[in-house]
């Protein structure tokens, strides 16, 4: 079975990543003209651009484009209650695309992946696929994270990253996920005159309920 990743964003930065056909780390976002909506903590990109990543190809986690090893991640829901921009956002405007970590490793691109939040310590660094058995990857099809007396680590384990490294080809993308068949239709008017056209998948339980 493939180990699928999911990366999230805004709808409104799909017509730009199609263009551009590919996804870009925020070290290049932040030095070209490519401004994608953001939907992270401000002070947490900041803890990116500072955290070492510690094999190779090295550099820190701002040069990577990061990925989930699976959906309904703590940093959607603490997006959707407000706690990013100040205000509840509307769910359905965020998309998901959908790729594996065998995909990556077939088209040759620099990868590393830990075993829990990439800032957070304990955490680890990992570069070979036979090291996923480092990956709580049972935790990620779970609908609950939250930590508990019994697992007081659940949470930095469910926010383990797939980052690849400087740039994420269109053509990578297995899926495009949303929550609405009127987004769906919206992301598939998008993509329609791409070379590279996925399928777009209604996944509502891919979300926090409202």
């Amino acid at each position: 079975m493939p180990t699928y990743i999911y990366h999230f964003t805004h709808m409104s930065n799909l017509a730009s990543i199609v263009e551009s056909e590919a996804l870009y780390c925020d070290r290049i976002c932040q030095s070209t003209d490519l401004n994608p909506r953001n939907i992270a903590y401000s002070n947490l990109k900041e803890r990116r651009r500072a955290t070492q990543v510690e094999i190779a190809p090295g550099g820190t986690l701002c040069d990577y484009v990061p990925f989930y090893f699976g959906t309904r991640s703590p940093m959607l829901y603490t997006y959707s209650q407000g706690n990013v921009t100040g205000r509840r956002e509307n769910q359905d405007e965020i998309i998901y695309l959908v790729s594996s970590a065998e995909t990556i490793t077939s088209l040759g691109l620099p990868f590393v992946f830990t075993d829990g939040h990439p800032v957070k310590e304990p955490r680890a660094f990992f570069d070979d696929l036979s090291q996923l058995q480092e990956v709580d990857l049972p935790l990620m099809q779970r609908k609950y994270w939250y930590d508990t007396d019994a697992d007081p680590d659940r949470m930095r384990r469910r926010q383990a990253e797939f980052l690849v490294h400087h740039k994420f080809p269109w053509i990578a993308v297995l899926a495009v996920g949303v929550r609405t068949s009127e987004i769906r239709a919206w992301a598939v008017d998008i993509i329609q005159h791409s070379h590279h056209q996925p399928p777009c998948v209604v996944r509502p339980m891919w979300y926090y309920s409202d």
